[in-house]
């Protein structure tokens, strides 16, 4: 077989036909892009007043106030002004001694205000929440057998049980849910992490914090002010008969292991017990109402 050498084709160097002056080029985009930053100016001076920020700014101010006026119940008004307390202790603001305010008026006006308010206007508190119930109602529904409700991941509510000085603030102050979860989270955030943590070996409490799910109906019922979770089916089974008698939530604390859950705080037992003694005093069967996680904790039971 013979080789043959394969000739590399000739290179033509490149034209100059397009060359032009040296610098030319950036010129060029230095007054393209000049023009366009004109035009950008020229379009926002003609911008209507609405889309303008000067408009949108203080129409977000307004609407964030009447959405909160609309939100906030009358019993809120003492922890708003017991957070701003730890507030500005925990940031050393100083104010000038204020006489002392009864809140207890400010309540009963804030509360005669609100019902003052068209029904329409009402997003949390019209009545349409009972009108499931009811429904039912009419149909000839009453309560029969015991409902316990298992919530799930993150719908319980956690409060603080620490008595170490550092968190003697938070002690008895749900630091998951509510509006104190917020401003924890907002004003002082490293210390809202570490008392929220588990410890990374024992899956435990880390040692000096002691955090415990909330108790009762109120545990689940509502994330925070406006955002209901149980608060609703709780309303509508109240319709038809079902009250702490015969309707219990088991809260648990979502952030532990099933095997710590039962480890630490019993909680298994606690509610099989709680399933028996509904069973018994009812003499009728009970139903297991459980959402997203809370369905893998029913039946780990």
């Amino acid at each position: 077989m013979t080789l043959t050498q394969r000739k590399k084709p000739r290179q033509t160097p490149p034209s100059d036909s397009n060359s032009g002056e040296p610098g030319s080029d950036v010129v060029e985009e230095k007054e393209v892009l000049k023009e366009e930053v004109q035009r950008l100016k020229r379009k926002a001076e003609k911008r209507p007043l609405f889309r303008s920020g000067r408009f949108l700014f203080p129409l977000g101010i307004i609407f964030g106030i009447l959405l909160g006026f609309a939100f906030i119940e009358p019993q809120d008004i003492q922890d708003i002004h017991a957070q701003m307390a730890v507030l500005m202790n925990e940031y050393d603001i100083n104010l000038p001694q204020l006489p002392d305010f009864d809140f207890s008026r400010l309540e009963t006006e804030w509360s005669r205000l609100r019902g003052s308010i068209p029904e329409v206007w009402k997003f949390n508190n019209d009545g349409r929440e009972f009108q499931v119930g009811e429904q039912m109602k009419e149909r000839g529904l009453s309560a029969k057998h015991p409902v316990i409700l298992i919530p799930g991941i993150i719908s319980t509510g956690l409060e603080s049980w620490t008595t170490t000085p550092e968190y003697r603030t938070f002690f008895r102050e749900k630091l998951w849910g509510g509006f104190n979860m917020l401003s924890q989270v907002t004003f002082n955030k490293e210390k809202w992490i570490q008392a929220m943590m588990l410890d990374p070996v024992t899956g435990l409490d880390p040692p000096g914090i002691k955090i415990r799910a909330a108790q009762g109906i109120d545990a689940a019922s509502s994330f925070i002010q406006g955002y209901w979770i149980w608060s609703k089916i709780v309303e509508n089974l109240a319709v038809v008969n079902y009250d702490t008698n015969n309707l219990y939530l088991a809260p648990y604390d979502w952030r532990l292991s099933y095997y710590n859950l039962e480890e630490r705080d019993g909680y298994f037992s606690k509610l099989k017990r709680t399933i028996e003694s509904f069973k018994e005093r009812h003499d009728s069967k009970v139903v297991l109402a459980a959402h997203s996680m809370g369905s893998t904790v029913m039946l780990y039971l």
